[in-house]
């Protein structure tokens, strides 16, 4: 039985939608099925996403969501993106790896719009 992700501050890899193989941490748990996570970028503490548990893998790995940040004041995002960036090479070093992505990303199309 694999370990649920329930506790804020947990780090998770969301496995399922657009997001898919991007790290987040949770913020609040709603219920035994939903949380609330963000990353500090596309999803920051103002709007945290509502996702289900199943559609995410927990990490060993947490740090705390309240309380001051490093900047003396509540947790901002800047503070969410340095430890979620810190906790990633942390766990990469450790293992070797990181968590791949569950779909392949989209190749990107270069160079559509040149300006001279």
């Amino acid at each position: 039985m694999k370990a649920q992700p329930t506790e804020p501050g947990r780090v998770v890899v969301s496995t399922q939608g657009h997001d898919a193989g991007r790290w987040h941490v949770i913020v609040d748990v709603l219920d035994g099925r939903y949380v609330l996570i963000c990353d500090g970028e596309a999803r920051k503490l103002a709007r945290p996403k509502k996702k289900q548990v199943k559609h995410l893998r927990a990490l060993p790995l947490t740090f705390p969501v309240r309380g001051k940040g490093a900047s003396g004041g509540p947790i901002a995002d800047s503070d969410i993106r340095a430890a979620l960036r810190a906790a990633r090479n942390a766990y990469e070093t450790r293992t070797g790896s990181a968590p791949t992505r569950a779909r392949p990303e989209k190749d990107k199309e270069e160079g559509a719009l040149v300006q001279k």
